[in-house]
């Protein structure tokens, strides 16, 4: 988790760059005195031949050769100087900075080819880990004031053989270039932490702001507002920020005041409800008592009596009352659920099987699409059964020239929920009288009571789903009922 924060990847990738950028620094100074150094031993192995060149023809002209080979070795001591050695053609060495070598012959790699060759001198490198040496061979000329010791016809008397050497290390890194380095690294060091330093102000520390704003948000306080951010991304995720737990903060604000309010209307429905019910009850012992009185009379009246068309007037009413109070109470009164493990697919065949022997239907097709692998739900069966036939006896009603009517379920994975569609070919519900059609003692039959809709989604809500409508295309009404899977309802 730590090596996956912005600010750790961030300095890892600094701390990478300034390691490249050293090495390859290094390296380029490491060259640069590498290079410098061959050139000064190259130069010192020039100077030295032409000092040895001109003191071995002053020696010679004073007939002193002693006096070589004492300066020799006091030359070796000069800088960068391994040996010197002054050769015959043959390759006998006839003074050297190293006495033990005097009448040695010296097996030096392509002698012969340089003295049979044009060239007066000639230049070579061997490179041996950090060592390098420089040679440089020099022909010595046969001159006039040679010709005492040596043959005329002879046109080199030898060579002058001078070695320079060198290990190239860090202890004998020129200062010249070690400055350059160090004041190269020293910048890229004062440009990472400028980096780091300006990665820490411009982009740290608004991610930790909005990473806090975040965690606020998620914990449900929506009244967190981030501070000014500057003019840039950052900036802008901080105003959107703000916007957004602004509309969140009042969208939270309305979703209380309507849940108080609904949990109001509550109240107040409940206990309009218990008056309801109990008023229902008042009115319906007399209006039964009404009934039978008023059915004793007509079975003591005469058929040919006038009056006898009034009591059953009186009949048809009071029972018409009767009913609407029952309905009522049934609203009224919230019946306990008795929920059990119920396969949809066979409340829809019974309540098919039901609503087809109805003198009704003979101008009604019925068909049905059932989902087989519909999973069995809890839900008490009678009263989704009610609520079923309820919906199809309304589709019925609304096609009285006949139609289709089609039962459908289907189960929809994605949101975990069982659907049961009734759709009819009918003539459809008007649109100012949608928004009418769940309101209670609401109906546009001319013999119903208004409630059995209402019922219906109250039955529904109850197992906590949902019950509504959509109006087809050339008319027609599909009733859709939302039961979820595993919902537990109310019971």
């Amino acid at each position: 988790m730590f090596f996956h924060k912005l600010r750790t990847r961030m300095i890892a990738h600094i701390v990478w760059i300034v390691v490249i950028v050293t090495a390859v620094n290094s390296y380029f100074v490491y060259s640069a005195h590498q290079l410098s150094t061959q050139r000064h031993l190259q130069h010192d192995a020039l100077i030295a031949t032409e000092i040895v060149e001109n003191t071995l023809l002053a020696v010679m002209k004073r007939k002193q050769p002693g006096t070589l080979e004492e300066l020799l070795p006091e030359m070796t001591k000069m800088h960068h100087i391994k040996t010197i050695r002054i050769l015959r053609p043959d390759g006998r060495i006839s003074f050297s900075s190293s006495a033990n070598e005097k009448g040695q012959f010296l097996k030096l790699n392509d002698l012969d080819k340089f003295i049979a060759n044009s060239s007066q001198t000639r230049s070579f490198r061997v490179s041996e880990g950090s060592t390098t040496t420089f040679s440089k061979w020099r022909k010595i000329t046969n001159r006039q004031l040679c010709h005492e010791c040596h043959v005329k016809s002879q046109k080199f008397n030898g060579v002058i053989c001078v070695e320079t050497s060198e290990d190239i290390t860090l202890s004998s890194f020129n200062p010249g270039y070690l400055l350059p380095g160090g004041i190269a690294l020293g910048v890229i060091m004062l440009l990472s932490l400028a980096t780091i330093a300006l990665f820490f102000r411009a982009v740290d520390r608004p991610v930790q702001k909005l990473e806090s704003a975040i965690s606020a948000i998620k914990r449900g306080d929506f009244s967190i507002r981030l501070p000014e951010l500057g003019h840039n991304e950052f900036g802008y995720l901080g105003h959107e920020m703000n916007t957004m737990a602004e509309k969140l903060q009042r969208s939270r604000s309305r979703l209380l005041a309507n849940h108080n309010r609904e949990l109001l209307q509550a109240e107040s429905h409940a206990k309009i409800g218990e008056m309801a019910a109990g008023l229902a009850h008042e009115i319906k012992n007399p209006i039964s008592g009404i009934v039978f009185a008023v059915n004793s009379i007509l079975r003591d009246t005469n058929h040919s009596d006038n009056r006898r068309e009034i009591f059953e007037e009186i009949v048809k009413q009071a029972n018409k009352i009767e009913y609407n109070l029952e309905a009522l109470l049934t609203f009224a009164r919230q019946i306990r659920l008795d929920r059990q493990p119920t396969d949809i697919n066979s409340i829809v065949e019974r309540v098919l099987l039901f609503i087809r022997q109805q003198p009704d239907m003979k101008l009604i097709k019925a068909d049905c699409d059932l989902d087989l692998n519909l999973p069995k739900i809890n839900v008490d069966s009678r009263q989704m059964e009610q609520v079923l036939l309820n919906l199809v006896i309304n589709a019925v009603q609304a096609m009285p020239s006949g139609g289709q009517l089609c039962l459908k379920t289907l189960f929809v994975k994605e949101s975990g929920k069982v659907q049961i569609w009734v759709q009819d070919t009918g003539y459809g519900i008007q649109p100012k009288l949608r928004d009418k059609v769940f309101e209670p003692y609401y109906t546009t039959k001319k013999k119903g009571t208004g409630l059995g809709l209402t019922l219906s989604k109250e039955i529904v809500m109850r197992h906590n789903g949902r019950l509504y409508f959509e109006c087809l295309p050339g008319n027609g009404t599909v009733f859709i009922i939302d039961l979820p899977v595993n919902g537990q309802g109310i019971l």
